[in-house]
């Protein structure tokens, strides 16, 4: 129910799993054709190779026509979030199966899905004198 401004682009959860659906089986239809060269008994040719197209989030929007902020701000929504959670999961795990087989970039589908080991770094160090005792302390060394 829109209480004013601008209509809802997706009126029900069934709409956005239905919309949803119809991306993840558009992605499994339209791989991503890549050539590739061969050779056979000096012969080069040329061919169009099929390639599994990952599913994405960017992807399900520009689809459904909507930016991804407003696909994610449906997916915090009573009643769509299910909707959406299943949809995400679904989409994760053709991508990590994808990954798995070499089909796709193991390495930037981690990155899509978030599933990169994050490390935080940090240095310091702490000098127990003044800086002009450290200084005075150097020119009595040398």
């Amino acid at each position: 129910m829109n209480l004013g401004g601008r209509p809802n682009l997706i009126e029900s959860p069934e709409e956005l799993e239905k919309l949803a659906n119809e991306y993840m089986q558009w992605v499994k239809d339209n791989p991503v054709m890549k050539t590739i060269t061969a050779s056979f008994q000096g012969e080069i040719s040329y061919l169009k190779v099929p390639h599994q197209r990952p599913m994405t989030q960017y992807g399900l929007a520009a689809h459904i026509g909507v930016g991804l902020s407003t696909l994610k701000d449906y997916g915090t929504r009573d009643g769509f979030s299910a909707i959406f959670k299943k949809v995400t999961s679904k989409m994760t795990s053709w991508n990590v199966d994808g990954a798995s087989s070499g089909d796709l970039n193991g390495n930037i589908i981690a990155r899509i899905e978030g599933l990169t080991d994050k490390q935080e770094i940090s240095n310091s160090v702490t000098i127990g004198k003044d800086l002009n005792d450290f200084y005075a302390d150097t020119k009595a060394e040398s």
